[in-house]
């Protein structure tokens, strides 16, 4: 019995056959040459037994030293063949206290059968004396079945305990008619047996007991690597913490040796796409379109073959981030911020995502509007902001500062009509609501109000003015414009327009001639 499925080695069907030759010859009587020759076989069998000890020795030495190259993987299976040996040895030596026993029955009490020639070699009553009459043989029945559950109870395989079972057979013998006398395990094997014969068939059991420490022995050191994965390449890895590094940051990175089959390639399975197909190097080549900015995330699981020929999966998930290709151009002159208005701002960091960006801002403050930032300043004079990045660990670093210029709004300019002065005629003048006050050549869309003015004209030889407390002219001013002849000068002053950061301002005169 050896290996998966327990093959008997030449030594072990040499040592079968004996013993049905020396059972069919126990059967009859036998002369005292035949029994000088059992007694060379017992002396064969125990010089194997010798062999077979020898044997499992040196499988407990292959055992200490793979304890001490990795003492936690072997330490189950070292124990249990341990356990086995001591159970083993102490089978052994009880089978060769009963030996001893059955020879001084015959012998006498004084006989020491390591030093003395067994004289009465054809006894046929001691062996039945000792092993049936006072019961030592139900006892080592009972010691060679419980070894049997031993093994049974550290090995798991069924074909190995099966072979196990056929060489510790203590079934009882089937009876041959209805008639026949009761025989058992004992008496079948050791009743009327002659006491040389008694020696070689329990010498037999010894060999069976070791054989089978011998095969468990085997079958354990052989399992602390039958869980282990079989590679056949090498390759160094290298993963990065952050594929993304400031600059007077430190890069980590893991380098360590990756084991690979290249005799199989994973099944991978990645959720929401499928198998993957495309292997490189025994690696899965895995694609995803990105067509969302922002962060992304992929899971699946990989289908690996385990030694034990069962499939089992392995999962994984993995973030990363998209984002927008980008590039900033900008005119270092012109970075100006205004008092008292929504001054857009992009602040964009690559390789980090939105919710890393931190930006803050001395004078005024940020807010945030959709992708962008909008900066309300202050007071006029200068405002830096600064662009903080929140790290993978926590930190926090400063990605970039950039000064800023901050003035306060230029004033607008005063229009009727769309005109800021010069020829108009009395129909169109007339025919306005009033005065609008529009920035001129300004980057942003500000709106002014026009909170008063006075209209000054000539009427009936007598210089007149006529104020409006809002943009509208009001109807004194409607009369004094349509008392106005040809060339003759009409004066919109005292212009006051209020902007957005609620701040009045005096706006120039507007001077009409009317054609």
């Amino acid at each position: 019995m050896g290996g998966s499925n327990c093959p008997e080695t030449p030594r072990q069907k040499m040592v079968g056959m004996m013993y049905l030759f020396l059972t069919a010859m126990l059967a009859i009587n036998v002369s005292d040459q035949v029994l000088d020759a059992f007694e060379i076989i017992d002396d064969g069998l125990k010089k194997t037994i010798e062999t077979f000890t020898e044997k499992n020795k040196e499988r407990h030495n292959d055992f200490a030293v793979a304890s001490q190259e990795n003492a936690k993987k072997v330490a189950k299976y070292y124990d249990a063949a341990k356990q086995i040996s001591a159970k083993s040895d102490s089978l052994c030596q009880y089978i060769h206290y009963l030996k001893g026993k059955i020879v001084r029955v015959a012998e006498g009490p004084e006989f020491d059968m390591e030093t003395q020639h067994i004289t009465k070699k054809n006894n046929i009553d001691a062996a039945a004396q000792v092993l049936d009459l006072q019961k030592y043989g139900y006892k080592l029945k009972d010691s060679i079945i419980g070894y049997r559950e031993l093994i049974g109870s550290i090995v798991n395989d069924s074909t190995f305990m099966h072979a196990v079972e056929s060489l510790l057979d203590t079934s009882e013998p089937k009876k041959k008619s209805a008639d026949a006398p009761h025989l058992n395990w004992v008496t079948v094997r050791f009743g009327h047996t002659p006491l040389v014969g008694a020696l070689a068939l329990l010498s037999k059991i010894q060999i069976d007991v070791k054989t089978a420490e011998s095969d468990v022995l085997n079958y354990l050191y052989a399992q602390i690597d039958a869980g282990s994965f079989k590679f056949n390449k090498l390759v160094p890895k290298v993963i990065a913490n952050e594929s993304y590094v400031l600059k007077g940051d430190t890069y980590q990175a893991n380098i360590f040796m990756a084991a690979m089959d290249t005799l199989q390639n994973p099944e991978i399975v990645v959720n929401g796409i499928g198998k993957v197909t495309q292997f490189k190097d025994n690696m899965g080549v895995m694609r995803i379109p990105a067509n969302r900015v922002g962060p992304a995330k992929y899971s699946g699981y990989i289908n690996y073959k385990m030694p034990s020929g069962v499939y089992q999966k392995f999962p994984f998930d993995f973030n990363y981030t998209v984002g927008e290709p980008s590039v900033t151009i900008s005119a270092t002159k012109m970075n100006v911020f205004y008092v008292g208005v929504d001054n857009p701002v992009s602040i964009s960091a690559p390789g980090f995502t939105a919710d890393q960006v931190m930006p803050s801002i001395d004078n005024g403050k940020l807010i945030k509007s959709g992708s962008n930032y909008i900066a309300k300043v202050t007071k006029p004079g200068k405002s830096v902001i600064t662009v903080k990045v929140k790290m993978s660990d926590g930190s926090s670093r400063i990605l970039n500062k950039m000064d800023f210029r901050v003035k306060m709004l230029p004033d607008p300019i005063a229009v009727v009509a769309g005109k800021k002065g010069g020829n108009i005629s009395k129909a169109v003048l007339k025919s306005q609501a009033g005065v609008f006050a529009k920035m001129e050549n300004f980057v942003f869309d500000l709106k002014y109000t026009v909170r008063s003015f006075t209209i000054s004209s000539v009427s009936g030889g007598y210089t007149r003015d006529e104020k409006s407390k809002s943009w509208r002219f009001t109807p004194a001013q409607k009369k004094l414009l349509s008392g106005a002849k040809t060339g003759q000068k009409v004066y919109i002053e005292d212009i006051i327009a209020r902007g957005p950061d609620g701040k009045d301002r005096a706006l120039p005169t507007i001077s009409f001639k009317i054609k």
